[in-house]
C-alpha cells in the first residue's frame, strides 16, 4: 500500500510541475524585440578553468512595449548558453499583463521542465529500487 501513495505523490508532484511549466509558458505571449546594450562575464567562483561552461553570463537588454522602455537582465552559465554581442537584435516574450517581466524564449524555458522531471525519474528509480530491495528482503530475511 505504501508504494502506491509514492508513486501518486510523484505524479501529483508531476503534474502540478507539468501545469506551472505551461502557465508560466503561456503568460509570456507578445513578442518584442530588444537590443543588447550589455554583457559581463565571470568565471564561476572556485573555478581556475576558463573553460566556456565554467563562464557566467549577465546580459542586459532594453526593449520598448506601448511607447515605453524597459531593461531585462538576463544570465545564463554552463551548457545552455547563447552567443549575443553587444547592439544585436532580439527576440523576447513578454507579459502583456506585466511588460517588466520578459523571458528569452520558450525554448529557454524548457530547462525547468528538464529538471523537473530528471528529479521525478531520480524519484521514480528510487521507489523502483526499494521496490526491488523489499521484495528481495521478503523472500531471503535477514542474513
Amino acid at each position: 500500500m505504501g508504494y502506491v501513495i509514492y508513486f501518486s505523490v510523484i505524479a501529483v508532484i508531476a503534474v502540478i510541475g507539468i501545469l506551472l511549466y505551461n502557465y508560466n509558458k503561456k503568460t509570456y505571449t507578445v513578442c518584442v524585440e530588444a537590443v543588447i546594450t550589455n554583457c559581463d562575464v565571470r568565471i564561476k567562483r572556485d573555478d581556475s578553468s576558463s573553460h566556456e561552461s565554467n563562464k557566467i553570463y549577465y546580459y542586459t537588454c532594453e526593449y520598448y512595449y506601448e511607447g515605453q522602455q524597459y531593461i531585462y537582465k538576463y544570465t545564463q552559465s554552463g551548457s545552455f548558453q547563447y552567443s549575443f554581442a553587444i547592439g544585436q537584435r532580439i527576440d523576447i516574450y513578454i507579459d502583456p499583463n506585466k511588460p517588466d517581466k520578459a523571458i528569452l524564449d520558450h525554448s529557454s524555458d524548457k530547462v525547468g521542465l528538464i529538471v523537473l522531471l530528471s528529479i521525478l525519474g531520480a524519484l521514480t528509480l528510487a521507489g523502483i529500487a526499494i521496490l526491488v530491495l523489499a521484495k528481495i528482503y521478503s523472500k531471503i530475511g535477514l542474513v
